[in-house]
């Protein structure tokens, strides 16, 4: 009788020591460090950036456009150079009236 109880006792310890090794790994590879969820935070991470790196590229391209519109096509310059900075050619007379809103306010 002894003897069965020793050898039950011995393959339940045994049992609960692998059991107990098996919760500890389990636990570190969900919980810890290169786990899913920090595989969840990369992947987001990624994502983000990705999606910063296509706002970048397209801020890229409309300014090349802008710089190769600058470099090669006047009239652009030139609707340019009269909107921001108000010039006029030769015996031009520019014409301001007040807004609508400017005269409803006085």
């Amino acid at each position: 009788m002894m003897a069965k109880l020793s050898v039950l006792l011995r393959r339940q310890g045994l049992s609960l020591i692998l059991g107990l090794i098996l919760a500890v790994l389990l636990s570190g590879l969900l919980g810890g460090t290169m786990g899913p969820r920090d595989l969840a935070n990369l992947r987001r991470h990624r994502r983000d950036l990705e999606t910063r790196r296509d706002h970048l590229q397209a801020e890229e391209n409309r300014m090349n456009s802008q710089i190769d519109r600058l470099k090669n096509d006047n009239a652009y310059v030139e609707r340019l150079i009269r909107n921001e900075l108000g010039y006029t050619h030769q015996n031009e007379l520019i014409y301001r009236f007040p807004n609508e809103s400017a005269a409803k306010s006085r």
